[in-house]
């Protein structure tokens, strides 16, 4: 993500006034390249972001993806295998 927000800086496009700190573009910028097309409609500069992306930004978003995905499945998991109302003291 740094070297494309460097990219796009010096082409005079900044990141987004809304994500300040927040970090949430960063997903965003991983939607766009795991997608490889810019989408219609969208917060952030997606021609910007694939004209800049690397090969390793690409794996980077789908490590980012699959990471998300074994998370939020282990979340679940870990919520239905673990009740923790009937524990005793």
């Amino acid at each position: 993500m740094k070297y494309i927000e460097k990219k796009m800086r010096e082409e005079g496009i900044h990141e987004p006034l809304w994500d300040k700190g927040l970090g949430i573009r960063v997903s965003m910028y991983g939607k766009v390249i795991r997608r490889q097309k810019p989408a219609k409609a969208t917060v952030v500069n997606d021609e910007a972001i694939l004209r800049y992306a690397r090969p390793i930004d690409l794996i980077l978003a789908r490590a980012m993806h699959y990471s998300f995905i074994i998370m939020m499945i282990l979340s679940v998991y870990g919520y239905f295998a673990y009740d923790l109302s009937n524990r005793t003291h």
